[in-house]
């Protein structure tokens, strides 16, 4: 049943017992006892709990506060509730008996919480709460413009090379087959005489290979396959392991393959959505810059230009392009704040023509870097196509001798005889003659590109930064690194952390004194 907290303030409180001076001096856990039970109520999770039947529980608002300062600290669920047992902050934050060191929840009680806000789809309520609390606060305007970007997310599961990869995965399919039957995975395993996966932390640290013999490896690779096969036939019998199945059979697909003689070898190159680790599927390959690489996901959020606000926020495969998830960001953000978004603003990643039509199916006007061409090179931009696009004219005034249209585009080409004397050829092409190819939106972009390098433009793309601000605020926090396995999990750690950076930015725009 829903516990609900007393409104009424008890003389012995921490909070109450500092006094007003000494929470102003707490900074956000000074706020969080002065506002926290304000913006966050027990009859907002009336739909959770039974209504007249069991006992009370924890008031969940003392339990949301609790989630916030346990993202703000970067704790752990055990630490959650030593916190609230000793550190005065805590105490003064959830309003507890300054004098006490009883519990007022056990760790399991905090974590079936968090269960409970994702069964009864609650777990971005928080988040919500932050933008509405910045909407009371008048810092948000009418009409919204907000800032796209995306930043890496290190996955929490274990990356592994193949070998171990496809141990690991064997292991899940005998633990799955064990929850079937009432076995531990190692009995189940000594069953089926694939006892060598479970009673090591690592196959490769247990087994004599010569690695660099070639023959060695791939028997050893055999071997292994070999078990694979056995474990999927166990797990056939007993009609169980599906999804543990699937993955197993996707990491051989991915990262194996004959050599044409009846053995396996280790594949060359890297499958696309290669899996990286067992346990968490969900985590890919990802490249943040060129040389940079990372193994999990992709955060993306919007961030209202104005105010520094996150208004949305979504989690991806790495490999997914920045400008798919124009349109979930924008949905997200009037969604959440109530306000139309009139602009987007976004880099280069942004300037796709999915994330231009994904924008303009809102009515929204996307303005983003273009791509340069290479230094010293004629771009497409330096070219004078028709509306129509069947005449183009290069920088020397030529006009294209070809025209070919492909699949919806038109390409122009130029002569061998015309670039061979041009005076422009250094700059123009590399090759014995030019080629422009022309898209449905060819002249779109270009008028884009005059936009956004004029300085007009440069001035509205600076604004940009306010998302970079809002995500190093974030990974201040600590969600650079997921906490949880799984993207789901992990777009609902991102909403707590904005949450939290939501609302110390509200507190500190209050704190600033008004200027006359």
């Amino acid at each position: 049943m829903l516990g609900r907290r007393d409104p009424q303030r008890k003389l012995f409180s921490a909070a109450q017992q500092l006094g007003e001076e000494a929470l102003k001096k707490l900074g956000f856990y000074g706020k969080l006892a002065s506002e926290g039970y304000k913006i966050f109520r027990d009859e907002d999770f009336v739909g959770a709990y039974c209504e007249d039947n069991g006992r009370p529980s924890v008031p969940p608002s003392v339990l949301t506060l609790a989630l916030l300062l346990q993202h703000h600290d970067g704790v752990s669920d055990a630490e959650v509730v030593a916190k609230h047992r000793y550190d005065l902050r805590w105490k003064v934050a959830l309003d507890l008996d300054l004098a006490s060191i009883e519990p007022i929840f056990a760790k399991s009680t905090f974590q079936a919480f968090r269960a409970r806000l994702t069964l009864h789809q609650k777990e971005g309520l928080a988040f919500e709460r932050s933008i509405r609390a910045a909407k009371d606060a008048g810092l948000l305007p009418k009409k919204l413009r907000v800032a796209l970007d995306s930043s890496p997310v290190r996955g929490r599961g274990a990356v592994k090379d193949t070998f171990n990869l496809l141990s690991d995965a064997i292991v899940a399919v005998l633990r799955a087959i064990g929850v079937k039957r009432k076995m531990t995975a190692e009995d189940v395993a000594r069953e089926a005489d694939l006892q060598r996966h479970t009673d090591a932390p690592s196959i490769k640290g247990t087994e004599m290979v010569d690695w660099t013999d070639a023959s060695a490896v791939n028997a050893f690779l055999d071997g292994l396959v070999v078990d694979c096969e056995r474990a999927v036939q166990l797990a056939a019998q007993h009609g169980c392991a599906t999804d543990e199945v699937t993955l197993l059979k996707r990491v051989i697909e991915q990262d194996v393959e004959s050599n044409g003689s009846g053995s396996s070898k280790i594949r060359q190159g890297v499958a696309k959505g290669r899996t990286v680790s067992v346990q968490d599927p969900e985590m890919r390959h990802g490249h943040k810059s060129t040389g940079k690489g990372y193994n999990g996901h992709k955060a993306h959020v919007a961030v209202d230009t104005e105010s520094g606000l996150i208004t949305a926020i979504e989690v991806t495969s790495p490999g997914e392009a920045d400008g798919s998830q124009v349109k979930s960001l924008l949905l997200q953000t009037v969604k959440n704040t109530q306000a139309p978004v009139d602009q987007a603003l976004g880099d280069t990643a942004y300037s796709s023509a999915t994330a231009v039509s994904q924008a303009n199916d809102l009515q929204v006007d996307l303005v983003a870097k273009m791509p340069s061409p290479r230094e010293g090179r004629f771009g497409p931009e330096c070219f004078n196509v028709s509306a129509d696009g069947l005449t183009a004219t290069c920088p020397a005034g030529h006009p294209s001798i070809y025209v070919h249209k492909n699949k919806g585009d038109i390409e122009h080409g130029w002569s061998e005889k015309i670039c061979s004397i041009c005076p422009f050829r250094q700059r123009c092409t590399t090759g014995k003659f030019r080629t422009v190819r022309v898209t449905p939106n060819f002249n779109d972009r270009r008028a884009r590109e005059r936009h956004v390098r004029s300085e007009e433009g440069r001035l509205l793309l600076r604004q940009r930064v306010r998302a970079e601000h809002a995500i190093g605020r974030l990974k201040n926090l600590g969600a650079g690194m997921a906490r949880c396995f799984g993207r789901t999990k992990t777009k609902i750690e991102w909403m707590w952390y904005a949450a939290v950076a939501n609302l110390s930015l509200v507190w500190a725009e209050r704190e600033v004194p008004a200027t006359t």
